[in-house]
């Protein structure tokens, strides 16, 4: 199996958060008038979201089954709406930054197809695919699925900001805009009350993947910063939607309250994993998450200062604002290392060599000896664990799928098809 097979067969589609935390970066930089830093971030994040998507593409072709089970999983189809998020923080940055509003306008224009493809498709699995009887809700539904909100919302706020210098639809855009907003609040409020009936009824083990639960505050955030942007939209253009100004400001304020609550239960959460955890401190692309969230925060709060001209939220904002630059160097280092350190650079012909397959395994109460080894390929998945995988054939023409994992040296069998 090539190279690029191997590294993109794990890829998580979550890595597009990486692309939202870099341009929350650029943006704050903007707002607070570092204007030298600001290019070469919005580059990094271009570059990250390009190499992202090459990879996502190369999954999706060469391993079109994985994918396909990956789609109709309910755990993790709504992390389709990353992407989403991604392009609309983009467009929010070549307007809000570089000023190229027709730049901005066509990645509205992206964005609203992407989330109107991703919310039929990921919506109508979850409401008519087939439900194994088997499954739990605490095994599938995570605060990962608050990226649906984060993507309706992204998109809402990217509509008033094209909205500011549209000259024409201006009504539409301000309507859509709306809608997008209260659909996205809904959805969070919903997901709100199973998200606490899981933590609540339901065991939450010190080996379960925390960063997607960043989203709950994330997701808050953006309702906020959607909320409040649009709120100063209307005050300043007028127009039929002024009646809902009081509406707008105490609700984007309710949003923003109810994030920052969720904040240091995350913390202590964080402390819990990593006291009574046994795998240490692992790299996962849920680094990113937080970054973004952090970063959402920081954000959030600056638009809250012009609404309740509190100078105390400015200091909030700044130590928001440190802490995501803070992150964001932390979670790029790692990300740098952790690739740099990756054995997927080991050559293939050597895999073999270096991770030794058994030539003989029991199952069942049988004894088969391995005759051949079909295929072989290294697999990183989401919580840092690493696993060399073999398709082989045994002396009785048995296929089997096995599995080596490297931190803890225990082999697994897979599957076995006769």
């Amino acid at each position: 199996m090539s190279l690029l097979k191997i590294a993109t067969y794990s890829l998580d589609t979550r890595w597009f958060t990486a692309v939202a935390a870099t341009l929350m970066i650029a943006f704050i930089s903007h707002l607070y008038g570092c204007a030298l830093i600001v290019p070469w971030f919005f580059i990094a994040s271009l570059a990250i979201f390009l190499s992202v998507a090459i990879f996502k593409v190369t999954q999706t072709v060469l391993f079109n089954k994985n994918t396909l089970s990956e789609l109709l999983n309910p755990e993790k189809t709504l992390n389709l709406f990353a992407i989403v998020v991604a392009i609309n923080f983009a467009g929010v940055c070549f307007s809000k930054v570089f000023h190229l509003h027709t730049t901005a306008c066509i990645f509205w224009y992206a964005a609203i197809s992407f989330w109107l493809c991703i919310s039929l498709f990921s919506l109508s699995i979850l409401f008519l695919y087939h439900k194994s009887e088997d499954r739990k809700i605490e095994e599938i539904f995570h605060g990962g699925w608050f990226f649906i909100t984060a993507g309706t919302q992204s998109t809402g706020f990217l509509g008033v900001i094209i909205a500011e210098h549209a000259t024409r639809q201006v009504m539409f855009i301000q309507l859509f805009s709306f809608a997008l907003w209260s659909i996205g609040a809904s959805l969070y409020l919903i997901f709100m009350v199973f998200i606490i009936m899981r933590l609540i009824f339901y065991q939450f083990r010190s080996n379960t993947a925390l960063s997607p639960y960043w989203m709950n505050a994330g997701a808050a955030a953006l309702t906020a910063l959607t909320g409040a942007t649009l709120y100063q939209y209307i005050h300043t253009a007028g127009g039929p939607f002024v009646d809902f100004l009081p509406f707008l400001k105490g609700i984007s304020l309710f949003f923003w309250s109810v994030g920052l609550w969720w904040l240091p239960f995350l913390v202590v959460l964080a402390i819990r994993k990593q006291a009574y955890g046994d795998e240490g401190l692992v790299f996962t692309v849920g680094y990113w998450e937080i970054a973004f969230t952090l970063g959402l925060y920081a954000n959030s709060t600056i638009q809250l200062v012009e609404l309740f001209k509190g100078q105390y939220l400015d200091i909030v904002s700044m130590c928001f604002s440190i802490a995501c630059i803070a992150l964001w160097c932390f979670s790029s280092v790692f990300t740098i290392v952790h690739l740099v350190r990756s054995s997927i650079w080991v050559p293939v012909n050597d895999l073999t060599l270096n991770y030794v397959i058994p030539y003989s395994f029991k199952l069942r109460g049988r004894l088969f000896n391995v005759k051949e080894v079909v295929n072989e390929w290294l697999d990183q998945t989401i919580q840092g664990v690493l696993k060399k995988r073999y398709c082989v054939v045994t002396t009785d023409n048995l296929t089997c799928l096995i599995s080596y994992d490297i931190s803890a040296k225990k082999w697994y069998f897979e599957q076995v098809k006769d």
